[in-house]
């Protein structure tokens, strides 16, 4: 079972008959119930479940080719006949359980995947590093001693993968909350571009940023969930392959801009010697200016777009149970209660101008995709994070690059690019909106060169 740590090998496993989906099953449920505030519910029908997709394999019905595999979701997923908590207290007594899945479940459920349970996440999905005071923060999977942060908000689904129990998850991003987790616990995340994939059933943070992604152990299982999500694959169609360019033709940009600027030296080993692997394999890498992206640290740390639509939805919320919210979520909305409406459109104004310049300029490189550490910190301890000023100046440190390719809109792909056995680092690769398909095809090939220096 070790090496079955992709959606591909597992289908290809129950297809054969190497192992039964209730083996899976109850395999999962055993790590999930083992882990320490990984999960916030699990699907104790699960095995239940699973018996049924064995007993119709077992009669010869067709099934889909991922039939039968479990998988987690980040707790702001609709889940029909369960309630979507988004990681608070607050609404175990105001929600009830959904009706109906969420529109990017629906394919998923469809296509045969089991829903192991709902993953643990920074309340509301509004913070960088993961800590939820409320159901326990998961620890990043390196230097556990230490007691690190797992990197948010999708944390719990990030340790999900990470410990083995399942091999890939939904997670959501708005300025990072798929990739820093799974920079922070060496798994790959994705932030599609904003559109790409029907928000309709999710919690939302931020509706003009929101946008649900998948992570897992490897690019393939990320591609297959979002060729799924997307409607671009027939739940009972035979797994998609992604093609991958040739190396030679590759041509990848390293941005001069604050992106680079004050990086762990593990930050930085690991990104240089991914620099010269792809170098060596036969990539073009290019520097180039690119300012549009210190417009876009800049924008996200002193104007940004989220605060003023979290607060006007919290609102009502916030008056009455303000006491139960997570203290540092609770600070970070209320801020919200100063912006004017006219500001918030002067931010909406400003970013559509960021978007316009990165765009300009990533055409005039010539290059096919950025490169840029996913996260300039290795995962900190959970002890710096204690005082609500420290914490401020950690999550914000944590989401300054991520943050990024929400400002100019774009796609972007989390890779781990570390040596096995030492501090997780994050290569984060992306495009423009819109240049999703060709994203996962270019981080995929770059995978492969970064998976033999590892």
């Amino acid at each position: 079972m070790n090496e079955l740590t992709s959606l591909r090998a597992l289908s290809q496993a129950l297809e054969n008959t190497e192992l039964s989906a209730v083996e899976l099953a109850q395999q999962t449920l055993d790590r999930a119930k083992q882990s320490d505030s990984v999960f916030i519910a699990l699907n104790d029908a699960l095995a239940s479940q699973a018996n049924t997709v064995d007993e119709a394999r077992k009669r010869g019905d067709s099934l889909p080719p991922l039939a039968g595999i479990p998988i987690s979701t980040k707790d702001l997923f609709n889940l029909k006949g369960e309630k979507t908590l988004a990681g608070s207290i607050v609404r175990q007594a105001l929600c009830d359980v959904e009706d109906e899945d969420a529109e990017v479940i629906k394919p998923l459920r469809e296509a045969g995947l089991l829903f192991a349970g709902r993953t643990n996440m920074s309340e509301f999905a509004f913070s960088g590093m993961g800590k939820n005071p409320h159901y326990g923060t998961p620890l990043s999977i390196w230097d556990r001693k230490t007691r690190r942060l797992p990197g948010g908000s999708s944390s719990g689904s990030a340790v999900s993968v990470a410990e083995g129990i399942v091999v890939a998850t939904l997670g959501s991003d708005t300025a990072g909350s798929c990739r820093i987790p799974a920079a922070f616990n060496a798994i790959v995340g994705v932030k599609p571009s904003y559109g790409r994939l029907s928000l309709t059933g999710i919690y939302p943070l931020s509706p003009t940023s929101d946008a649900p992604g998948p992570l897992a152990n490897d690019v393939d299982s990320c591609y297959i969930l979002d060729q799924l999500m997307s409607g671009r694959l027939s739940p009972s169609a035979p797994l998609p392959t992604l093609e991958l360019p040739s190396v030679e033709s590759l041509k990848l940009v390293v941005p001069q801009s604050g992106v680079l600027d004050e990086l762990d030296e593990e930050v930085q080993t690991a990104f240089a010697r991914s620099l010269e692997a792809l170098r060596a394999s036969g990539i073009s890498i290019i520097e180039a200016d690119m300012s549009s992206l210190d417009d876009c640290i800049d924008m996200f740390a002193k104007r940004a777009i989220v605060i003023h639509e979290a607060y006007h939805y919290h609102r009502q919320m916030l008056e009455l149970h303000g006491d139960q919210y997570d203290p540092f979520v609770q600070q970070r909305m209320s801020g919200g209660a100063t912006i004017s409406d006219q500001e918030q459109i002067a931010r909406y104004q400003e970013k559509a101008r960021i978007i316009e310049h990165f765009n300009q300029q990533f055409r005039t490189t010539g290059g096919d995709a950025l490169l840029y550490p996913t996260v300039p910190c290795i995962p900190p301890a959970i002890a710096t994070t204690e005082d609500i000023d420290d914490a401020r100046a950690v999550n914000l440190r944590c989401l300054r690059n991520t943050a990024t390719a929400n400002y100019f809109d774009g796609c972007s792909i989390s890779l781990p690019c570390h040596k096995s056995g030492i501090a997780p680092v994050g290569l984060m690769v992306s495009a423009m909106n819109g240049d999703d398909e060709d994203l996962y095809a270019i981080s995929a090939a770059i995978e492969h060169v970064i998976k033999e220096i590892r």
